[in-house]
């Protein structure tokens, strides 16, 4: 949307501003945009409804602040617009601001945020089944190599699927706001994380969300500080799983999220042309085959084709 429609929606809300500046677009079609008046700063989310809604994620935002989870605060929703407005958390998401001084910090206080959420009782939210699990998935196979990079998955791709899903429904399975990464996670000046973007929250596999904080789609794999990390976990956590139990749910978290984040942004480009994703996929794509076994056949052709078809198809565009 262009400012002056931002401006003019938040206006009909009572929310007259000086400026609307534009701060992010989602995977999910959601619009993010700070509203400026009076040096005071809100931060307004549109949602073209056709797309869905925003009553889940108000109905999430007031659940988990009642359980002293950092989320913002939502002060205005208007279904008929498309948009809520809600408390503006700063610019220092853990994309930005996390280093290598910060890093485990940072990580450790996100593991205690995520554990905050895991251990909510009772959730009402939708339980992930294995065959949406798989459906996720195939978005690997379906979209992401034979649409986009035109080229069929072969039978190694396949088994690996089967594999994921089932190591997946033998995994404990929590509260899961299913894209827990650094871009949703928000530092305070005195580092205190706030989660945003929580309208997925589900329960599912324990790795899901371990891997989206753990198995970054901006940083290489580092096996040592992941299993660093999963130790600090497992002191906070009351999850009865030893060291490579833990790391085998974050392993086949992170083989299911990658798959599906692929597939995910490949159609996202090919359906709606955003293509502002589309330089991530090296690194989503290299972060999956590094934390493949070594022994899987599906490794070599990841390299020897998939990668290589992947380098040439960015290319070209």
């Amino acid at each position: 949307m262009k400012e002056s429609e931002i401006i003019e929606l938040a206006t009909q809300c009572g929310y007259e501003c000086e400026r609307a500046i534009a701060l992010k677009l989602e995977a999910s079609g959601r619009e993010y945009w700070r509203l400026i008046y009076n040096s005071n700063h809100l931060v307004l989310c549109f949602l073209d409804k056709s797309n869905g809604n925003h009553l889940e994620f108000c109905n999430l935002a007031e659940m988990l602040s009642s359980y002293n989870v950092n989320v913002p605060k939502v002060l205005l929703h208007n279904p008929e617009l498309g948009i809520t407005i809600q408390e503006d958390l700063g610019d220092d998401d853990l994309l930005e601001i996390l280093n290598e001084s910060n890093k485990t910090e940072l990580t450790h206080k996100s593991l205690e945020l995520l554990i905050q959420i895991q251990e909510i009782p009772n959730l009402d939210v939708q339980n992930l089944s294995a065959d949406e699990l798989l459906d996720q998935i195939s978005l690997f196979s379906e979209v992401f190599c034979k649409e986009f990079l035109e080229i069929e998955a072969d039978k190694s791709i396949l088994e690996l699927s089967a594999a994921t899903i089932k190591n997946l429904s033998d995994h404990p399975k929590l509260n899961c706001h299913f894209d827990f990464e650094r871009r949703n996670l928000i530092a305070s000046k005195a580092n205190v994380i706030s989660v945003i973007d929580f309208q997925d929250l589900c329960i599912g596999p324990i790795g899901i969300d371990l891997a989206g904080i753990l198995l970054d789609h901006y940083l290489i794999f580092d096996e040592s500080f992941v299993k660093d990390s999963l130790a600090f976990y497992k002191t906070k956590s009351a999850v009865d799983l030893n060291a490579d139990e833990l790391f085998e749910c974050f392993r086949w978290g992170g083989i299911q999220r990658n798959m599906r984040i692929l597939g995910t942004l490949s159609r996202l480009y090919m359906n709606n042309k955003r293509s502002f994703r589309l330089n991530d996929l090296p690194m989503i794509l290299d972060n999956l085959i590094n934390i493949l076994p070594n022994n899987w056949s599906c490794k070599n052709y990841m390299l020897d084709t998939i990668k290589p078809r992947l380098t040439e198809k960015l290319a070209s565009l």
